[in-house]
């Protein structure tokens, strides 16, 4: 996973503002050997890569210092977790266990 932020220092975006922030760019082919290895759905491990590049887009860098490689996992496992309670990706997960098969 590679991304890609459009801002410098200075992160001014909101909820509300309509704009590109940054890019990420995911090997497919890569999310799915890591998430045979992890034991987990294709779309888990691709929902957890969106999250770990969009966290770097919004500024942070697990590679900076120990507290922020902290800081950032937190917000990794806090935004997943989330997303997996959401209905809809329950049937993307149970679709990628199969497929993982």
């Amino acid at each position: 996973m590679i991304s890609f932020s459009y801002f410098g220092e200075e992160r001014t975006f909101g909820v509300e503002d309509e704009q590109i922030i940054g890019d990420i760019v995911i090997s497919l082919e890569r999310t799915l050997e890591e998430a045979k290895k992890a034991g987990c759905s294709f779309y888990e491990r691709l929902m957890g890569l969106i999250i770990h590049g969009i966290l770097h887009i919004m500024g942070y860098d697990h590679k900076k210092d120990l507290k922020e490689k902290r800081r950032m996992r937190y917000m990794e496992k806090k935004l997943l977790n989330f997303v997996k309670s959401l209905p809809s990706f329950g049937g993307l997960s149970e679709l990628g266990e199969k497929e993982n098969r």
